[in-house]
């Protein structure tokens, strides 16, 4: 071998050990960036030259720098940090829901038990106005507890407007960064090496879209990445970008969704279909647990408030007139979809009309109308709190669903229209005091029930209830019992025959709304004998109805007390779920990075070790240079002599 073959031997060693100290030295200063894989030099062993007596080696080439990569753990890693951004999106989203709703004495089925019991003081003194006054007190403050948890509710509701629009808008920068690394990507590849520093960074672009929203990827020959969300719609395609874009509900101005413009056209892209990711963790408390908390306050405040004005229109004032109502209360809402036919000035030409018949029965959802398309006359209602899956109903204008009365206006809906229904969305948010004068408040019963000294059985009543109103207002009637076993004829002043019945032990004697309960028994011959009342002054028999109404099922089968309860309750154990759902996401995400990192992240000692090693290779080869120097310099010397 010449002393030249040598030198090109030495040198080729030297660069190649410096590339692999270049190399490590960058992998040590990168050790703590975001998303760097560790590299490594491929060295290949050039082509052996052949002479008379074999085989003489030709030194060592770096062939490419190749980075440390998993496409499964990568992808692993971003799906689950998608995954955990959603959960800790919705905890925190559900842990300031949850303090809206507290329990005890500051929740509002306190406020509600604080009226029942204000009746209750009033039935002991019906004529004192500080006892009256004291029922108003506290109708004002369960309006205001409600007002202020509503306002609290809206302004949760704002927040997450606000955060979506964030969300996108990151989205957006991520998708137009990654779009540019693409161009850079396969522009680099076209030269035969892949560019791993840019490939660090594709990925990293990558995990921080995922952590937005969750997304599809494709990786291209080329070294791009395509990226797709919800049912596959492009988000990122080579070196090109769509949008996504805030979209107001086409129902409810204050809420939002994400539509995507692709080629010019805007597509709405349904909440269910964003399933992880800070976005999907928001939409979903949107849609979900947001809305039904609403609904469900709505429902509460509804079921208490319609309860009572009922039974204060069943009583009379210190005036004799019937009670006005104590509330006004917000009346259910139909909302025309954006997309229905509009007049010249903007107004929905269709309409349909709600209405309450029973409070009680009402659910706390929004519903979706649209024309029954197997019948244009009938309609389907979709009680939307049952999820994606739920099965409409099919139902004729005037239909009673869920306590609520659905009747189409003068101009019904046609098809392809559609309505979204809120029977209680607005009740907290709307409800008022309207009663102002003490002396409105209709604590007698219009009615009172006298026992003739006559009577010659046990019999006595023991309360006078009104449980609807008479069918021709009050008269003086009687009750008169015909036999030893109960049997009864109600009859008027002139003792004409109205009506006829048999008491039963334990089971009120009911005629045209009045509700007598007895104790003990009565004989053939006695009467009882019912009168308007004309001294509502010294009658508590309304006040104690209103006082009974805590006992009584008010919302969705539930007594108020209850209702609150289980309001509270149920958010209180969503809001832990969504926490527990978010450690444990978290932890899977740590791991699983965890799992990545040790695949392709860099450790500093290895790589120290590495450096000494490719030093003293540097060292080596450069003694190989300095010997053939020697002999190259020896050759000469001897070659001049």
């Amino acid at each position: 071998m010449s002393a030249s073959s040598l030198l090109s031997l030495g040198s080729q060693a030297l660069f190649a050990s410096y590339r692999q100290i270049q190399t490590t030295s960058h992998n040590i200063s990168n050790a703590n960036t975001e998303g760097y894989s560790r590299q490594t030099n491929i060295q290949s062993t050039n082509t052996a030259q052949e002479f008379s007596g074999g085989w003489l080696g030709r030194g060592v080439s770096v062939t490419t720098v190749k980075r440390a990569s998993d496409s499964f753990l990568t992808d692993r890693a971003a799906s689950l940090k998608s995954a955990a951004a959603s959960d800790a999106a919705l905890s925190d989203l559900m842990g300031q829901l949850e303090k809206m709703f507290p329990g005890g004495e500051s929740g509002l089925g306190n406020a509600a038990t604080q009226i029942f019991n204000a009746f209750a003081d009033l039935a002991a003194a019906p004529s004192d106005l500080s006892a009256r006054q004291a029922v108003i007190g506290k109708l004002q403050d369960f309006t205001a507890l409600a007002h202020d948890v509503a306002e609290q509710v809206e302004g949760l509701q704002g927040n997450v407007t606000s955060d979506i629009a964030g969300a996108v808008n990151e989205v957006n920068t991520l998708a137009q960064q990654l779009a540019a690394l693409n161009r850079q990507i396969s522009s680099a590849s076209a030269l035969g090496h892949d560019p791993n520093d840019l490939l660090d960074q594709r990925d990293v672009l990558v995990s921080r879209i995922s952590e937005q929203m969750d997304v599809q990827t494709v990786t291209a020959a080329d070294g791009s990445v395509g990226v797709f969300v919800a049912t596959g719609q492009t988000l990122v395609l080579g070196g090109s970008a769509n949008k996504l874009t805030v979209q107001t509900d086409p129902y409810d101005p204050k809420r939002t969704g994400v539509g995507i413009t692709l080629n010019g056209k805007l597509t709405l892209l349904a909440d269910d279909f964003i399933t992880s990711g800070k976005l999907g963790g928001m939409l979903q408390f949107q849609s979900g647990d947001l809305a039904e908390a609403r609904n469900r306050l709505g429902q509460f405040v509804t079921g208490v408030s319609r309860a009572l004005n009922a039974q204060q229109g069943l009583g009379i004032d210190l005036d004799r007139q019937a009670g006005s109502a104590l509330f006004n209360v917000a009346e259910p809402k139909a909302l025309a979809a954006t997309t229905n036919a509009r007049d010249a000035s903007g107004a929905a030409i269709s309409s349909v009309t709600l209405e309450i018949t029973d409070a009680a029965a009402l659910k706390a959802s929004d519903y979706k109308l649209e024309v029954d398309p197997a019948d244009a006359s009938r309609f389907l209602v979709t009680r939307l709190a049952d999820g994606p899956g739920a099965t409409p109903v099919s139902i004729a204008s005037g239909d009673v669903l869920d306590g609520l009365r659905i009747t189409a206006g003068a101009n019904a809906p046609t098809a392809g229209e559609s309505f979204l229904l809120r029977p209680v969305a607005y009740a907290a948010a709307e409800i008022s005091v309207a009663m102002r004068n003490p002396r409105g408040l209709a604590a007698a019963s219009p009615v009172v029930a006298t026992i003739p000294a006559a009577n010659q059985g046990t019999m006595a009543v023991t309360a006078t209830d009104i449980v609807a109103e008479p069918a021709a207002g009050y008269s003086a009637i009687s009750v008169h019992f015909t036999d030893d076993a109960g049997a009864y004829e109600v009859r008027d002043a002139g003792n004409a025959v109205l009506g006829s019945g048999t008491f039963t032990p334990g089971q009120p004697v009911l005629w045209d709304g009045i509700s007598l309960t007895l104790a003990g028994l009565p004989r053939s011959g006695d009467e009882i004998r019912l009168a308007p009342n004309q001294q509502p002054s010294a009658n508590n028999g309304n006040a104690l109805s209103m006082d009974s109404l805590a006992n009584r099922t008010l919302v969705d089968g539930q007594r108020a007390s209850d209702a609150y309860s289980s309001l509270f309750s149920q958010i209180g154990v969503r809001a832990q779920g969504a926490s527990i759902a978010s450690d444990s996401s978290s932890k899977a995400f740590t791991a699983a990075k965890e799992q990545l990192t040790s695949v392709t992240g860099v450790n500093v000692d290895e790589e120290v070790a590495r450096l000494i090693q490719y030093q003293q290779g540097y060292q080596a080869a450069a003694k190989v240079l300095q010997t053939a120097q020697t002999l190259l310099d020896t050759v000469i010397s001897i070659a001049g002599s």
